[in-house]
């Protein structure tokens, strides 16, 4: 591609990221002039076309041809920064569990972890991996790596905060972040985002909803239910629930593709 068209397919990727974060979803016209952008430059770039056709359609809540654009473009090109973004788009549908899958193998193909190690650690606390953050953080300790401990500090804070406060078995958190996901993506709620408040020694762990209140007290019933066939598990002072989003919600969203060049 040459300088105009990555400035094509970047713009398009951004306002697709704006629709993720605000969630919400581009209307017909918006939608049709971005697919014929991004299908100008295909004969140029396929690999990349279907990358930002994936995640366009992620943005439109279409499952299907977000997998099938995105597998597409990591068939025709090993490019890392063709996962992060197939983990983005499988993030923004609330398909935790696979963007996780698919942000490992990014990691893999990365020289340097950094340029994708935020996108990670977002994935990886909605997916429940907790035990992997935490040894990434002691992997950064042990090679006094100050500046980036710095930077993803408020990512080990939360998880940290929940590992303590919850005291359950690392699998376990990994079973919870399943129950959410089925919760949310069968209520029509896939994207992931998270606050955490203490108050009087307990941890609340919120699972942000932008919908209504009979909603989210559906929502929450489901979770009660789900969690009390868990074995094991005693929740003294942690609590997991959904709960109103309020607008704006300060949140750690790291969803910036990375750049075609």
């Amino acid at each position: 591609m040459n300088e105009d068209q990555c400035e094509v397919l970047n713009s398009i990727m951004t306002k697709a990221v704006n629709y993720v974060i605000t969630q919400t979803k581009p209307d017909d016209i918006t939608a049709r002039k971005m697919k014929n952008d991004i299908h100008s430059i295909m004969a140029y770039d396929r690999a990349h076309g279907a990358m930002a056709l994936g995640f366009i359609a992620a943005v439109e809540g279409d499952y299907e041809e977000s997998l099938k654009q995105n597998k597409l473009s990591i068939t025709l090109d090993n490019d890392p920064a063709l996962y992060i973004n197939y983990a983005v788009s499988m993030r923004a549908l609330g398909h935790n569990a696979e963007a996780y899958v698919v942000i490992n193998q990014a990691m893999n193909l990365l020289t340097d972890i950094t340029q994708g190690i935020d996108i990670f650690m977002a994935i990886a606390f909605n997916a429940g991996h907790f035990e992997k953050t935490q040894s990434i953080e002691d992997s950064f300790n042990q090679q006094k790596q100050t500046g980036l401990i710095k930077y993803l500090q408020p990512y080990f804070d939360d998880v940290n905060n929940v590992v303590e406060k919850a005291q359950l078995p690392f699998d376990t958190h990994v079973q919870i972040a399943e129950i959410i996901e089925k919760i949310r993506l069968n209520n029509h709620h896939g994207y992931t985002q998270h606050k955490l408040e203490t108050l009087n020694n307990t941890l609340y762990h919120w699972s942000l909803v932008n919908g209504d209140a009979e909603t989210i007290a559906l929502m929450n019933t489901q979770l009660e239910d789900e969690l009390s066939q868990l074995k094991y598990t005693v929740f003294d002072n942690y609590h997991i629930a959904f709960k109103a989003k309020e607008w704006p919600t300060p949140s750690l969203d790291p969803e910036t593709p990375l750049e075609s060049h």
